[in-house]
């Protein structure tokens, strides 16, 4: 075994010198610098239909984490479980229905952002609409029940809710 090992180690060697040196003069000086640069600004993601294409991995891996905060869930709640052979998953997938309904419900949330959120004229709470605004955290947002009206808090000179006691006539 030492006798193999010293006979292949330097014929290893001796083939990636040349190897290594080539490498060496193609790369262009600048790349190192450049690649982070390039590497977010035009990430090329598929299947992007309801987000815009010019977003950059780190604003996608934001949005990404909004919600699943905003729902409640994890990742796979809208996107194709990992392959269990090569356990990656494919975000680009469209396999799993929930992810179109995310869409339909992201774009909802854009256009209520743009179309009539921005009409209203001297708003006093600026925030967008997002998936939190309703789903609160929640796969599936609950439906609002107002609480029961008190007695108390009729309008003024407003009939009572309760019609007021029968006298008996006098005897």
């Amino acid at each position: 075994m030492n006798r193999l090992l010293r006979c292949c180690v330097p014929v290893l060697c001796a083939g990636l010198v040349p190897v290594l040196s080539v490498n060496a003069q193609t790369a262009p000086a600048t790349a190192p610098a450049a690649a982070p640069a390039a590497q977010n600004a035009a990430p090329g993601f598929k299947n992007l239909k309801v987000l815009p294409d010019t977003i950059t991995r780190d604003d996608l891996r934001k949005r990404m984490r909004q919600f699943t905060g905003d729902l409640g869930v994890q990742c796979e709640f809208c996107h194709a479980p990992a392959d269990p052979v090569t356990k990656r998953a494919d975000r680009a997938s469209d396999a799993n229905p929930v992810k179109e309904t995310a869409r339909y419900m992201i774009q909802m949330t854009e256009d209520i952002n743009a179309k009539y959120l921005a009409q209203i004229q001297n708003r006093e709470d600026t925030n967008p609409v997002t998936c939190g605004t309703c789903h609160r955290g929640e796969k599936h947002p609950s439906v609002f029940i107002p609480p029961p009206r008190q007695e108390g808090s009729r309008r003024p000179g407003a009939p009572s809710a309760v019609a007021p006691p029968a006298t008996a006539p006098p005897a």
